[in-house]
C-alpha cells in the first residue's frame, strides 16, 4: 500500500488518482486506435459525456454508501483525487448517459459501447491496481491460504485476509485479454453484453472475499446483488439479440 506517491509542499499526488488516470489515458488513447477501423463518428465526445457522467455517478455512490462518514467531513465531499469511487453506480450512470447521447445523437448504442467495450475493462483494472495502492475494497479475514495475506483494513488494521484487490486485478486482466481478442470476431452488441457477464462475474467473486463495508440486503452485499442482476440482465438480452439474428437470417435465407 502507497497511497500518497509523492509530496511537493502542501501538494499530495495520491496513487488511486494517478492509477486511475492513466487506465482512462490508455483506454482513450487505444479506443481512438480502434475507431479508425470503424465507423462510428464522434465518438470522442461520447467518451468525454460518459466519462463525467461516469465520474459524478461514481463518486456520488460512494458518498451515499458511505454517508455515516461524510456528513461529519463535507469538505471531502468532492476530492475525488484522494481516492473514492463506487463501480457501480459509475457504470450504471456511464451506461445511461452513453444511451441518452446515442439516442440524441442517433447513432447505435451498442455498436459505439462495443467500442468503449475494451476500454471500460481496461479502466477497471488500473481501478483494481489503485484500490491496491490506496487500500479501498479490501478483503475479509481468512486463514492461511494461497489468496490471503497480510494487509490492513481502511483504519490500518492489518490481519491475514483474502487480497480481493490481487484477485479482481489479475481476473480482469484475464478477461481484458479475452475482449481484445473477441473485438474483431464478434458484433459490437455482443462485445458489449459480454463485458458486462465477465465483469459482473468477476466482481460477484471478488465480493464474497470483500471485507470493507458496504450496504447489505438479506445477509448480502448490495454490490453483490446488483452485478447478479445485471449478469442476469445482460446474458437476457445475449440470447434475445441473438434470437433475433437467427430469426433474420432465417427469413433471408426463405
Amino acid at each position: 500500500m502507497v497511497p500518497i506517491l509523492a509530496r511537493y509542499g502542501s501538494i499530495f499526488i495520491y496513487s488511486y488518482t494517478v492509477l486511475l488516470g492513466l487506465g482512462i489515458l490508455v483506454g482513450i488513447v487505444l479506443t481512438a486506435r480502434w475507431a479508425k477501423e470503424s465507423d462510428v463518428d464522434q465518438w470522442f465526445d461520447a467518451l468525454l459525456l460518459l466519462l463525467a457522467v461516469a465520474i459524478v455517478g461514481g463518486r456520488l455512490g460512494y458518498v451515499i454508501f458511505r454517508w455515516d462518514y461524510f456528513q461529519e467531513q463535507v469538505s471531502e465531499t468532492w476530492q475525488i483525487w484522494q481516492g473514492g469511487l463506487s463501480y457501480l453506480p459509475a457504470l450504471l450512470a456511464g451506461i445511461t448517459g452513453l444511451y441518452l447521447w446515442s439516442l440524441f445523437k442517433q447513432h447505435s448504442f451498442f455498436e459505439i459501447a462495443g467500442l468503449f467495450s475494451p476500454a471500460l475493462v481496461l479502466t477497471v483494472v488500473f481501478g483494481w491496481a489503485a484500490c491496491w495502492m490506496e487500500g479501498c475494497a479490501y478483503g475479509q479475514e481468512a486463514a492461511a491460504g494461497p489468496l490471503t495475506t497480510d494487509l490492513p483494513d481502511d483504519l490500518g488494521v492489518y490481519s491475514l485476509r483474502y487480497h480481493s484487490q490481487a484477485i479482481g486485478l489479475v481476473l480482469t486482466l484475464i478477461l481484458f485479454t479475452i475482449i481484445v481478442i473477441a473485438r474483431k470476431r464478434t458484433r459490437p452488441g455482443n462485445l458489449f453484453l459480454l463485458t458486462l457477464i465477465g465483469l459482473s462475474v468477476i466482481y460477484l467473486i471478488v465480493g464474497l472475499t470483500r471485507g470493507d463495508p458496504a450496504p447489505e440486503l438479506w445477509e448480502l452485499r448490495l454490490d453483490v446483488l446488483l452485478n447478479g442482476l445485471i449478469l442476469l440482465f445482460a446474458l437476457f438480452l445475449l440470447q434475445l439479440m441473438n434470437a433475433r439474428t437467427r430469426a433474420a437470417k432465417s427469413d433471408t435465407i426463405d
